[in-house]
């Protein structure tokens, strides 16, 4: 068994040291540097792969992702066809699932299960030993053999090994949350009954419990920063970032009310951990549950074909 690098002109970017792979460019990442595991699968059965990311360079914004491909798969950069995990799920340069999973850092690891059977063929994902449960669903005939993949889309350092224990439990696990991190929809607006049932998902940034990231949808996906003022003890919220497209008259008046009160948000409360008070500087309060997310549904197209 042995890494396969993209012949391209980043191939002496990339440094093999039997099971470890280590990219360093100095020129930049235009597109991805993918390198291939010659670890076939290639017969019924389970196969299953660790990739530990052992160095990433985060400072940069780049990414690692990972995956299973073919040869008549395996490309240099956007060219590659794979099935790939990296946070998301894509083919390789199309999104096909958004936040399947969270985004893999410097030191995490990546589990592949691969299932294989004359009907089908089943791909299952670990992200640091959370099952995140069936990603890729499909039907025969489907190309084989297939072989792990990485792309380093920043410098980093990634080892593969191929294991026989397989996890017992395959279904995905919730995430566990405490504070203001988690998934949370409005039970109560008063000043926007229209808004309730809205869904927002804050996340902590960098193991910094003073910043965060705010996701909301309505017609649009709605992103800002969010950020705690331990002098003020106040919070604050950058600019809210949106798609911009066009939806249904009464679902854009939705949409303005949630940008609108998450442009003016002024101090956040946990109650028992389920409740989520907010409070504007226009003097509204919002309250918000937590709730579970339901499973991403497995990509089931033949992303090969």
């Amino acid at each position: 068994m042995s890494w396969i690098v993209e012949q391209s002109e980043n191939t002496s970017d990339v440094n093999v040291n039997g099971d470890t792979i280590t990219c360093q460019s100095n020129s930049g990442y235009r597109s991805p540097i993918n390198v291939m595991f010659k670890d076939p699968a290639d017969k019924n059965g389970q196969y299953f792969w660790q990739i530990d990311i052992k160095d990433l360079d985060e400072k940069s914004g780049g990414m690692i992702s990972v995956g299973l491909t073919t040869d008549q798969g395996f490309k240099h950069g956007w060219g590659l066809k794979a099935m790939k995990y990296l946070g998301n799920l894509s083919d390789g340069s199309s999104l096909l699932v958004q936040s399947f999973g969270n985004e893999i850092k410097k030191g995490d690891k990546v589990e592949i299960l691969l299932q294989l059977n004359d009907k089908d063929l089943k791909m299952y994902l670990f992200h640091n030993d959370r099952p995140l449960g069936l990603a890729f669903h499909i039907q025969s005939p489907y190309p084989k053999p297939l072989y792990p993949v990485v792309s380093f889309d920043a410098n980093g350092q990634v080892k593969i090994s191929r294991s026989q224990q397989i996890p017992s439990r395959l279904n995905r696990t919730g995430l566990q949350f405490n504070g203001i991190e988690g998934d949370w929809k409005i039970v109560d607006y008063p000043q926007h009954p229209e808004c309730d049932g809205c869904q927002f998902e804050i996340k902590q940034q960098d193991d910094n419990k003073n910043n965060y990231h705010l996701h909301a949808h309505v017609v649009n996906s709605l992103n800002c920063r969010l950020e705690f003022n331990s002098s003020s003890n106040q919070w604050k919220t950058s600019h809210v970032m949106s798609t911009m497209m066009l939806g249904p008259p009464e679902e854009m008046k939705r949409e303005e009310a949630v940008s609108s009160f998450i442009s003016n948000i002024q101090n956040l409360e946990v109650h028992g951990e389920e409740q989520l008070i907010i409070r504007t500087n226009r003097g509204e309060q919002i309250r918000l549950e937590r709730f579970g997310k339901s499973a991403p549904s497995a990509v089931t197209q033949n992303i090969f074909n």
